[in-house]
């Protein structure tokens, strides 16, 4: 079979924009954007490019294995190339290539699981690839980072490669991670590289592909739902879902000489709201509920305990919620205990609310003597439900976040961005703040004036 004379046993020829992906050196590089660029393909290139080197190991991971072994899949085409040139084993789902020292070795695995990671644990790789990697939670994907090594002498340089399509339960940390282009960002104009912070993001195109009937794609896509169609035919980051919560249900304040200035989506002033003249509360998810352990003990991820400060203005602002700071651990119950007194200790709130399951009970019996603690009742099981109203007050634009903080605020928009309403999803930025959304409209009168919170250092 004849090969590409720059990958060893790839029976085609690489696209300019699949050899763009292979000339780069950065550790890590991602070729996304619409579908039939080629972006699969080019992962199997990647891994092939050191086969020769005796010791080589490389793994290309895909969420589950069905999806690598379904026709087209990325395990039939290695056998169309690979067959009669290398050893390949099924159990392992592995291809083994002779070298004049060890084996180089191409595997292919699969995390369906949070804990699938673990199986890679002893293991070392010097590529490692993600096939749709807007499938994976951004924790998986960090986690084979540490499978990356290889020893002093093969001195191969250490890829990290992935490719997809705009959608999925990642979008949003995958584009914030590699998309979004920041002030420091820079486009290779000539080839559409473009580099953030070390990283490189190549975007696909349907017209990448010179083996695709393009004209006949574009038909066949056409008839998809809108965002969907957008994603895969023009590769589409900023299209959002019609999820539970988006982006344009959020809005923003800024603290300036005094007061909280709450911001129309435009930028404009909305209100000025006096620091300091506000209902102010807590509520606190702890992360211990019933359905909590279960997700755990299934193997789909601890969950957080996320405490939010609120304030609710009053008379003709009453129907607004001010996020002025979220703490979001995973912290035992002495912990969780510390976590809450220091927040009551820092911003002085009226009143802190936590959901009222064991570990919630248990906190309120431990601190409830000297802070003005409760418990929520849990009331609706489903989350989702219990979300409606403050789902509701985001799409009226009556709940605001900190526009200039960017410790906490970034994980809690991912959050609630990306969340879908799944049970398998962690949810416990948007708990905490659904609580508040529930009592704001139960405590909406009365204006209580504080202390500004402590300074923290």
């Amino acid at each position: 079979m004849p090969h590409s004379p720059d990958i060893p046993f790839c029976p085609l020829q690489p696209t300019d924009k699949q050899r763009l992906f292979l000339r780069q050196t950065e550790l890590e590089v991602f070729f996304g954007g619409a579908a039939g660029g080629g972006k699969s393909i080019a992962l199997l290139m990647g891994a092939l490019q050191h086969v020769a080197v005796p010791g080589y190991s490389a793994l290309i991971i895909r969420k589950d294995l069905p999806r690598l072994a379904l026709p087209g899949g990325l395990i039939p085409r290695s056998h169309e190339w690979l067959a009669g040139q290398a050893e390949w084993s099924g159990a392992r789902r592995q291809w083994r290539f002779a070298t004049d020292g060890p084996d180089a070795t191409l595997t292919f695995g699969y995390l369906a699981r949070p804990l699938d990671k673990y199986r890679y644990a002893s293991s070392e790789f010097q590529y490692i690839a993600f096939d749709e990697l807007t499938d994976f939670d951004e924790d998986d994907y960090l986690f084979l980072f540490s499978r990356l090594r290889q020893p002093k002498h093969l001195g191969l340089p250490l890829r990290i490669r992935s490719a997809s399509n705009p959608g999925g339960v990642g979008h949003l940390w995958v584009k914030q991670r590699f998309v979004v282009q920041e002030s420091d960002a820079t486009e290779d104009a000539a080839g559409g590289v473009i580099h953030t912070h070390g990283r490189v993001y190549i975007p696909a195109r349907i017209a990448d592909n010179p083996a695709l009937d393009e004209a006949e794609y574009r038909k066949t896509l056409a008839h998809l739902p809108s965002v969907v169609r957008e994603r895969l035919m023009n590769g589409d980051w900023s299209i959002q879902e019609t999820g539970l919560i988006r982006a344009e249900f959020l809005r923003y304040y800024v603290e300036v000489a005094g007061q909280l200035e709450l911001l129309e989506p435009g930028g404009k002033l909305l209100a000025a709201i006096p620091d300091g003249s506000c209902h102010r509360f807590v509520t606190i998810d702890p992360a211990g509920t019933s359905a909590d352990r279960t997700r755990e003990a299934r193997g789909r991820g601890a969950s957080w305990t996320v405490a939010q400060v609120w304030d609710q203005p009053g008379r003709e602002w009453a129907q607004f919620l001010i996020l002025r700071h979220q703490e979001r651990k995973q912290v035992g119950f002495g912990e969780l205990c510390g976590l809450v007194e220091r927040v009551y200790r820092e911003w002085s709130p009226t009143r802190l609310y936590i959901e009222g399951e064991k570990l919630g009970r248990a906190v309120v019996d431990q601190l409830g003597r000297d802070l003005p603690i409760s418990c929520l009742p849990i009331g609706v099981q489903d989350k989702a439900t219990r979300a409606g109203k403050l789902i509701v007050k985001l799409e009226r634009g009556e709940i605001f976040l900190p526009r200039l903080e960017n410790s906490w605020r970034p994980i809690l928009e991912a959050e609630w961005l990306s969340w879908t309403g799944d049970e398998r999803q962690h949810a416990d930025q948007i708990d905490a703040a659904a609580y508040a959304a529930i009592l704001a409209n139960e405590k909406g009168d009365g204006v209580i004036r504080l202390q500004r919170p402590v300074v923290r250092m």
